[in-house]
């Protein structure tokens, strides 16, 4: 079963969908995260507050997931997601257990893997979850196509 080509049209479709809705998404994620980690950290007039920092941050998630092609795949939510909840547990944890990095001795690589590791781990996990559902649509889908085999003739 293949697809049959995609035309011009399509083509500049995908771009500017990708480009306004998932560079706009990331960019609003990114601020979203961005100023609820530092409502966590010390508190200022002048960002976003906590409310509207999650909302921008699920709104941008949704505009990635469309901008990204995945829409309707809402496991991809996890991979969206988790860099905002890594980087907001990471400033809850330094707030309440100060001085939690002086027993660590990875250091500043254990920020980065804290960042970077449930991204790429949730990544894998759902992109593996999706493989093994469209197999499944697959089989089911060649399962309820009849074989072709000479008809039987009728008495």
């Amino acid at each position: 079963m293949t697809k049959p080509p995609m035309t011009v049209a399509q083509k500049i479709w995908i771009a500017v969908r990708f480009v306004i809705f998932g560079v706009g998404g990331f960019l609003a994620v990114f601020i979203g995260g961005v100023s609820l980690m530092s409502s966590f950290d010390s508190p200022s007039p002048d960002f976003l507050q906590p409310v509207l920092s999650v909302a921008l941050t699920f709104v941008g998630g949704l505009m990635m997931m469309f901008g990204g092609g995945v829409w309707g795949r809402w496991a991809y939510c996890w991979v969206v997601f988790s860099l905002p909840v890594a980087g907001v547990t990471m400033m809850v944890v330094d707030r309440y257990l100060p001085g939690w990095d002086r027993y660590v001795p990875l250091g500043k690589f254990l920020g980065v893997l804290v960042f970077g590791a449930p991204m790429v781990v949730s990544y894998v996990v759902v992109r593996g979850y999706y493989r093994r559902q469209d197999a499944r649509a697959h089989a089911a889908h060649e399962a309820q196509i009849p074989s072709v085999a000479a008809p039987k003739e009728s008495e």
